[in-house]
């Protein structure tokens, strides 16, 4: 096993920068997660630590080793990409095993008769070794994907969006199966994916990129809860956190309406600020006691919950996440509270301690 340290790396192609000056520390044995949307650079960072792009500035280094320089054979890295790769004439066995015998082919039929059988009771594929690519479902094809890059017991694992061509049953299915098989190989593995949901429920560190750069990493759950910036706080939760203009007075932060908030640490009177909060954070009350108050203009139910989508004066209506049987009428004025201690403020486009 190996950690993942880059500091400085820059990539471009052409006029575009991909990566624009990113460091990461991954450490042994952890599952990081980058996510972010398409064209951010996550795709790219996964191609430079593969050795598959060259870095036009900063290092990269694999259990401590630097290399930057080196091509990929030698290190020590697979890789799982989005289209499985898959060689179509050869069974599963043989395109497990194909990697291997370049490799090692020295040890013997028998040795890596072993680890492609080891390989393969992990993954569920025992009685699958003889077929052909073609005769497997998407799930069973991204499986044996998966098993050729472990069967090389490499000290990195990289998966490039490796859930994107399954549907959302497979999806699920298979992300708990890399989920064991971490826990099982305890290998550092960088998985890329544009699916919050891969990321909050996999990722033992989440690395959220925009415009070729690294705007949060840490625990998922922190990211979550305590977002940088405003973008985190929307990138993040479906429905995403709801963000409040909102103006710090000498009694507290006003909100919309005229609710007030305590006052913002450091910042003066007259500042303008956002004041964030999940959907699930809030309550419905009655509208003289609320921090917030509107009309309800859409409920949606979505079986285990309820969205209530409520025009308060804002640009977007706010919505709240509630139980499913929380009972309200379009066209009702209701009121919104919410502990203070769910609340963000943001200012200057960073969140106040």
């Amino acid at each position: 096993m190996a950690g993942v340290a880059v500091e400085g790396l820059v990539k471009r192609f052409g006029a575009v920068t991909a990566l624009d000056g990113v460091s990461l520390t991954v450490p042994d044995g952890a599952y990081a997660v980058v996510v972010g949307r398409s064209g951010c650079g996550k795709s790219t960072l996964l191609r430079l630590l593969a050795g598959l792009e060259d870095a036009d500035a900063g290092t990269i280094r694999l259990g401590g080793r630097d290399v930057t320089g080196l091509p990929p054979r030698t290190r020590d890295v697979a890789m799982v990409f989005q289209s499985y790769a898959l060689y179509p004439h050869m069974t599963v066995f043989d395109n497990m095993a194909f990697g291997l015998r370049l490799r090692d082919g020295r040890k013997g039929r028998a040795a890596i008769a072993a680890r492609v059988q080891e390989a393969a009771r992990m993954l569920h594929l025992e009685d699958l070794l003889d077929r052909r690519p073609a005769a497997l479902s998407g799930g069973q094809r991204q499986r044996v994907a998966i098993g050729r890059a472990v069967v090389r017991d490499p000290a990195v694992l990289l998966l490039d969006e490796p859930l994107s061509n399954l549907d959302a049953g497979l999806r699920l299915a298979v992300r708990r199966e890399l989920a064991a098989l971490h826990r099982r190989l305890g290998t550092t593995m960088v998985h890329v994916t544009h699916d919050q949901t891969e990321a909050m429920t996999l990722a033992d560190v989440m690395v959220l990129m925009e415009a070729g750069r690294i705007v949060q990493a840490g625990p998922p759950l922190d990211l979550y809860a305590r977002p940088d910036t405003p973008f985190v706080a929307r990138f993040l939760g479906t429905p995403p956190m709801n963000l409040l203009p909102a103006t710090v007075a000498e009694g507290g932060v006003v909100l919309p309406g005229g609710g007030t908030l305590a006052r913002a640490a450091g910042v003066a009177a007259g500042a303008a600020v956002l004041a964030g909060v999940r959907p699930e954070a809030l309550t419905p009350c009655a509208p003289a006691d609320g921090l917030l108050a509107g009309r309800l203009l859409l409920v949606e139910h979505l079986g285990e919950s309820v969205l209530w989508h409520v025009e308060v004066g804002t640009e977007e209506p706010v919505v709240a996440r509630l139980a499913p049987a929380a009972a309200g009428a379009v066209g009702e004025t209701i009121g919104l509270t919410w502990e203070p201690a769910a609340t963000n403020l943001f200012a200057d486009g960073r969140r106040l301690p």
